[in-house]
């Protein structure tokens, strides 16, 4: 006579407490949802995320020796927990863009993948080598390389000769950063939208394809320039801003050719401070400006770069002096600048900027950004040396901590952190 099935749905509550207590967050998420009988339980244990605020993912100092775990800190719930993310080793990532709980990272192959660290599902992205401008080959000595064919230089120097790259160190110099129209658990609605060298050229892919597609051609797009993108659910444009102030919005869509438009014109005459664009939740545009100095640090160090012939002495760090904020007036043409940010938060960094409300965040610090080091033009040169990261106050023009521990754990330089607004889907 066979044995009956068991019913783990009538599990005791306290045996399925303890179990549940001892489980990974994407296996909780998951037991969670086996069965409406589970659910109180779950529940009951409440995630350290309490709302929809952005939170920091960074490699934590007291597990250097675990290459696998991630920490997530939340500013506005005080709460700091552990991931583990699948291969490869989160450790061994460099982080490009988070969008929609995603994060999208490229491997020591400088291959890109999106990963939901919540769930700890992972989706490849072409691989490098489907850009049209890098190809691989091996060295004299067998080592896999690869070769940037930079068009932009060879149109100013016709001298100019393809510049070798370790697997790991082309990640560094190529992509400035990735953006998502929406969750890639969409499949191919999801367009990735690829910031990348040479002078920020565009590409572009869908979930589940084998390739990228360059834009190039396109009419009132021009082809370089571009440092910061976002996607607008509400009119599925993306909006790219140039380095010099102009930014264009960007139909990828249809079936059809890709549509560009330029909705506000250049207004800078130098491509320094950072820029990035922000929308409040009233709907207003704002141009974010980042200034950094750099300071001479008083003992260089050398650091070695794994399996690479040469070694970097960083010998100065960018730190954050001033932060400008403008609102984007469309129809005159003009930015305006604001004093304050007035009852808004702000979340920059890598990923795309978030400008919430603080009355619905009360335990975030009004008219402050919570900054993550996003200086791609010094990481691609000093990948170990010291990470910013900091809450802005607008009013007093300064960069405050986080807190101490327990609050928010020390971080590691590397992977750069990034503000990640977590999601199961």
């Amino acid at each position: 006579m066979a044995a009956a099935a068991a019913d783990w749905t009538s599990l005791p509550d306290d045996i399925l407490f303890e179990v549940m207590r001892k489980l990974g967050i994407p296996d909780l998420l998951n037991a969670g949802a086996v069965c409406s009988s589970w659910r109180p339980t779950y529940t009951s244990l409440r995630l350290p995320i309490t709302d929809k605020s952005p939170c920091l993912l960074y490699s934590c100092d007291a597990d250097a020796d675990d290459d696998d775990v991630a920490t997530v800190y939340s500013p506005s719930s005080g709460a700091t927990f552990k991931l583990r993310l699948p291969s490869p080793a989160f450790r061994r990532r460099y982080m490009v863009g988070s969008d929609h709980g995603w994060v999208a990272t490229a491997d020591e192959l400088s291959n890109l993948q999106v990963i939901n660290p919540l769930s700890g599902v992972q989706i490849d992205l072409p691989p490098v080598t489907e850009l049209y401008h890098v190809e691989s080959f091996t060295d004299d000595r067998g080592r896999l390389m690869y070769s940037n064919q930079d068009n932009w230089m060879r149109r100013h120097d016709p001298q100019w000769l393809p510049v070798p790259y370790h697997p790991q160190r082309l990640r560094l110099f190529l992509y400035y950063r990735v953006t998502l129209s929406c969750s890639p658990s969409a499949g191919s609605e999801c367009i990735v939208l690829l910031l990348h060298r040479p002078d920020g050229e565009l590409s572009f892919a869908r979930v589940g394809d084998r390739s990228w597609t360059r834009l190039t051609g396109i009419e009132n797009l021009p082809e370089t320039g571009y440092r910061y993108a976002f996607y607008n659910k509400n009119d599925r444009l993306f909006y790219l801003l140039n380095c010099l102030g102009s930014i264009h919005t960007l139909n990828l869509n249809g079936p059809s050719s890709p549509v560009a438009s330029l909705i506000f014109k250049e207004i800078a005459l130098w491509d320094n401070p950072n820029k990035s664009i922000a929308v409040t939740p009233r709907g207003d545009m704002l141009q974010v400006w980042r200034c950094r100095d750099p300071r001479w640090v008083d003992t260089p160090v050398r650091f070695p770069l794994e399996d690479c012939d040469d070694v970097y002495d960083p010998c100065q760090e960018l730190y954050t002096d001033e932060i400008l904020l403008f609102k984007v007036d469309i129809d005159g043409q003009k930015l305006v600048k604001m004093d304050s940010l007035e009852d808004y938060v702000l979340f920059m960094g890598f990923n795309s900027s978030v400008c919430l409300s603080a009355k619905d965040f009360p335990n975030l610090k009004a008219g402050c950004a919570y900054l993550a080091d996003d200086a791609y033009e010094e990481i691609c040169v000093n990948k170990h040396t010291w990470r910013e990261l900091g809450i802005w106050n607008f009013k007093s023009e300064t960069l405050e901590s986080f807190g101490d521990p327990p609050y928010v754990l020390p971080w590691l330089n590397w992977p750069p952190p990034i503000w990640i607004t977590p999601s199961i889907y």
